[in-house]
């Protein structure tokens, strides 16, 4: 079973992120903020498959996740999925080779993605 890391700050999409990939049978890993987002995956508690990934929020943005995860972690090839309403990061991590997904999300397009990452 794949694990799925997911940060999203709204604790309603998480929750729908959560319950969504749940159903489709994979793992779900989650944070709030990116702060706990790192500090989880630095500690090796579990290795995602993929990560699903909101860049808004407050503190740092998602975009120091995937430093972290490209520069830093022992996995810098994990398949990134971006959820963002702001194209600016779109281009901004266009070099990190993420898959990007514009908000409001369809759960097809995750599903997709998802499927397509792992």
């Amino acid at each position: 079973m794949a694990i799925i890391f997911v940060l999203e700050d709204d604790q309603d999409l998480r929750n729908l992120y959560t319950r969504a990939l749940k159903f489709k049978g994979y793992q779900v890993e989650s944070a709030e903020n990116a702060e706990k987002a790192i500090e989880l995956l630095r500690s090796g508690q579990f290795i995602p498959d993929a990560a699903v990934l909101d860049m808004s929020m407050p503190g740092l943005p998602g975009s120091a996740v995937v430093d972290y995860i490209r520069t830093q972690s022992p996995m810098p090839d994990l398949p990134i999925i971006v959820i963002s309403c702001d194209d600016a990061f779109k281009f901004s991590l266009s070099s990190s080779e993420v898959k990007f997904i514009p908000k409001p999300i369809n759960l097809s397009d995750l599903y997709s993605a998802v499927a397509a990452a792992v």
